[in-house]
């Protein structure tokens, strides 16, 4: 079995109902040593960030003694930039990889988009991105979220359309189940080699499912997807929890401890 050395952390997205303090101090309290940046009002990574905003963002996280993995791109957020076309959208992902170097984030992951149009402006902005991130030390990256990054083979030709040394997959398994119904393990084979991170995110009930439980209970067979990704290449980075389910703060942190455990015992 390959060595290993993966960076197990959780985003923000289970604390959202929180304060940006109750997030980290949870991610802490429940074991984890690494986080991620995802729908937290309180610390978004946008382009522009003050000067004062970053310093408070990275004050916070030395505080609490985290390391920052990963931001979520800006056209999956309601200020989508890919429709105010490629130019635009292209200096907004890298004001944000700017903002992310600032904050010393150095994984960047798009979820594509839904709108068959706006392809080809994804293609541009994320060839583009993986460049700028690429003299940044941000590698750059792409999540299974539908349409042309739904399942491992689609994932694959969006590696190969990019074709950039700096780009590779932020594998998600819980999302090929919710966007297309199909089995995470179908081709994950060829997808593995150019897995850079991964995604702990449950589903249940098929396509549009429930992505909203606790890894662990749903349909994803993790032992296997971690197996079969570690066989293909995939042995270090980040491997982040995302979904916890929702409930009062110490429901969500109780969660967080069963599933950093399980986390653990599925990367042995």
């Amino acid at each position: 079995m390959p060595a290993t050395d993966y960076l197990i952390g959780a985003f923000a997205r289970p604390w959202t109902a929180f304060t940006w303090e109750e997030y980290l101090a949870g991610v802490v309290a429940t074991g984890y040593e690494y986080m991620g940046f995802m729908r937290h009002r309180e610390a978004e990574l946008l382009p522009g960030l003050s000067d004062e905003k970053i310093a408070w963002i990275k004050e916070t996280l030395a505080r609490h003694g985290l390391t920052p993995t990963t931001e979520i791109s800006l056209h999956h957020s309601g200020r989508c930039p890919l429709h105010e076309g490629t130019e635009a959208a292209v200096q907004e992902a890298l004001g944000q990889l700017d903002v992310m170097q600032a904050v010393g984030v150095p994984y960047y992951v798009s979820c594509g988009t839904p709108e068959p149009a706006l392809e080809q402006t994804l293609v541009t902005v994320l060839r583009e991105a993986a460049a700028y991130g690429a003299e940044r030390g941000i590698t750059v990256t792409i999540k299974s979220h539908g349409g042309p990054a739904g399942t491992c083979y689609d994932l694959v030709r969006v590696v190969e359309v990019i074709d950039h040394p700096n780009f590779g997959i932020y594998y998600d398994p819980g999302n090929i189940l919710y966007f297309t119904a199909e089995d995470p393990l179908d081709g994950i084979d060829e997808v593995a080699p150019h897995v850079v991170a991964a995604i702990v995110k449950d589903e249940t009930g098929g396509e549009r499912g429930d992505v909203e439980i606790e890894p662990g209970t749903g349909d994803v067979d993790f032992p296997a997807v971690f197996s079969r990704l570690r066989d293909g290449g995939f042995t270090s980075g980040p491997v982040m929890v995302e979904c916890l389910g929702r409930g009062e703060l110490g429901e969500v942190n109780e969660r967080a401890v069963r599933v950093r455990e399980r986390v653990e015992e599925w990367l042995r």
